[in-house]
């Protein structure tokens, strides 16, 4: 009966309506609809939001070092990324699309900040904010290096046994002895002696910036991530003290409370102003773009198939749909047997590797990103899935040698099978990757301060999307690992290596905004892994924030789904190509 509805169906699908076979006009609207259906929520769901710009002024002579190397000079990417984390820990759900700032520099040391706000005076609110948090932290930047020349001195001062003469002698021994200020460079002795005193008013300004700076994190940032009660919230809390009473003592007799918008070497040069309405959506536009996306896909797919006859050959391939099901099955009862417990390993076996990294990147390589344990298993479990199909895959041919010299079946399912175990074992393991989410989330304190029992959002519905687009791309390496494996035995055993190889270069237990810059970008580009956990990263947990902070899920960008898509294509295409050219020799080789 099934073989008498697929004739039909093939030979209602081949009938000419048009230019076009009516199966043609089926697949070109399913084509248009989905890219719709992929679009749509991305493009409807923009939210309204205003931006204004403030400016800010750096002295590129005074500070000489963040202009070293030009505008992607380390130095000043870490002042931009410092100011981004002050305002992340004052403004909750800070770098979302409408709440966030961006940093443009400009020539001699100008810098335009383009903040985004739900109300046009908040926009220009927070960009006036950003421009002064910019200013400070670059002046705070110098007030480091200042602070270090002082502590050496008062070092110096120290071993000779001398006791402290001013208050603020006393504050900087207190600031060495509790090391409640970390500096890149560690404190040494210096010769020539350096007192508070004898700083000119701009230096007293970076000194008191510096102390402001670390102040504020270890308030902000670090005590709420703290254990109440810990040693670790003992330390921050008596560093916190000796800052702000070190601080009292710049403010009360040196007069150095920071001024934003007066002269001087940071300064924010220019306010904002009130923004004369929202930012254009270009709804409309967008809709029509992804109904031209899905028209230009499907019309390729229309010439690919006549050229390449790929329908005939998925037609084939379901009709060894029973032999799929019963290898994947097999696969998947080895797997388990003899095991206790059997298919609940397959909700263990991330659960316990989540916790492995969780509690080496905890006590040995502390990690500061918001709720960990879910920004680890997010990453982790797309991982495994492609993990496991790519060293299983790469044997697939080779361990079912018998079957292909003996049996005549489409070479292509032996890989396939593959793929489609992992990706059913992938499956099986995300409702461990849910309990995981709503335990770590309910029991997130900021969560609980908000009122809040999960940070779970509608973006969910993008997970299929990610499954397929995941799958596309790991099926096409698999057959091109499967056809390798036939000709080149010892390709089997270095997969594994390169399996771990990859591992380290596609972001799962660390995040690719702490390297940032062209690196990132170069890595996003050149490893399409690299792209799809951040996919998943922001569709189930959010923003990369830091501890205390709440991460915002959000749609992965519709440019950046495009380029994964027809990466992942291309890697399907070639992957198929070349192992259907080998097929033919796969029975004299093995």
């Amino acid at each position: 009966m099934a073989a008498v509805m697929s004739a039909r169906y093939m030979a209602l699908a081949g009938r000419p309506f048009g230019p076009l076979r009516a199966g043609e006009w089926l697949w070109l609207m399913g084509c248009v609809v989905g890219a719709l259906l992929i679009a749509a929520p991305r493009v409807l769901s923009q939210p309204v939001r205003y931006e204004a710009s403030a400016q800010v002024a750096l002295s590129t002579s005074r500070y000489a070092e963040l202009f070293a190397d030009g505008p992607q000079d380390p130095d000043l990417a870490a002042v931009v990324l410092q100011s981004r984390e002050s305002l992340a820990a004052r403004y909750p759900g800070f770098g979302t699309p409408t709440l966030d700032a961006r940093v443009i520099a400009g020539q001699s040391g100008q810098f335009t900040i383009v903040a985004a706000g739900r109300s046009a005076a908040e926009a220009a609110l927070l960009a006036d904010d950003a421009a002064e948090t910019l200013a400070r932290q670059a002046r705070a930047a110098g007030g480091r290096e200042i602070l270090r020349n002082l502590m050496g001195w008062e070092l110096v001062v120290a071993l000779r046994g001398s006791p402290p003469t001013t208050t603020f002698q006393a504050r900087l021994r207190d600031l060495i002895r509790t090391s409640a200020v970390p500096l890149n460079r560690p404190i040494e002795p210096v010769s020539a002696q350096v007192r508070v005193d004898d700083l000119t008013t701009e230096e007293r300004s970076d000194l008191a910036r510096a102390l402001e700076a670390r102040e504020e994190r270890l308030t902000r940032i670090e005590l709420p991530a703290t254990v109440a009660g810990s040693a670790e919230r003992r330390r921050a809390t008596a560093a916190a003290l000796t800052v702000r009473q070190a601080l009292a003592y710049l403010y009360r007799e040196l007069d150095a409370r920071f001024d934003p918008d007066a002269a001087g070497d940071a300064r924010r040069s220019a306010r904002a102003s009130l923004p004369p309405g929202p930012v254009e959506r270009h709804i409309a536009a967008l809709l029509l773009l992804a109904t031209g996306v899905g028209l230009v896909v499907g019309l390729a797919g229309i010439a690919v198939e006549r050229s390449a006859g790929i329908v005939r050959k998925i037609g084939e391939l379901w009709q060894y749909r029973e032999l799929i099901q019963n290898l994947v099955l097999r696969d998947l009862r080895v797997r388990y047997r003899g095991s206790a417990l059997g298919y609940l390993w397959t909700q263990l076996s991330p659960l316990l590797l989540m916790l492995v990294f969780w509690l080496v990147f905890a006590v040995f390589l502390p990690s500061n990103i918001a709720m960990y344990p879910v920004f680890l298993i997010v990453g982790l479990l797309p991982w495994n899935f492609c993990a496991e199909a790519l060293v299983s895959g790469a044997r697939s041919v080779i361990d079912n040698g018998p079957l292909v010299k003996k049996v005549f079946f489409p070479r292509e399912v032996l890989p396939l099978t593959a793929v489609l175990s992992s990706l059913l074992n992938f499956i099986l393991s995300l409702p461990m990757l849910f309990i995981v989410i709503a335990i770590v989330q309910a029991l997130y304190p900021p969560l609980q301060q908000a009122g809040r029992i999960t940070n779970l959002s509608w973006t969910v519905g993008y997970l299929p999307v990610l499954i397929a687009l995941q799958t596309i791309f790991v099926a096409g390496v698999v057959f091109l690992l499967a056809a390798l494996a036939v000709f080149f035995r010892d390709a089997v055993h270095l997969i594994g290596i390169m399996v771990q190889f990859w591992f380290f270069l596609t972001p799962v237990v660390y995040s690719l905004d702490a390297i940032g810059g062209t690196t990132a970008q170069v890595v996003r580009w050149l490893n399409p892994m690299a792209s799809l956990i951040d996919f998943y990263r922001e569709v189930l947990y959010g923003n990369v924030v830091s501890s205390g902070q709440v991460p915002s899920p959000a749609v992965p960008g519709l440019d950046s789904l495009a380029r994964v898509f027809v990466t992942a294509l291309a890697v399907l295409v070639a992957g198929y190509w070349f192992f259907q050219r080998r097929s033919a020799e796969f029975g004299e080789r093995l």
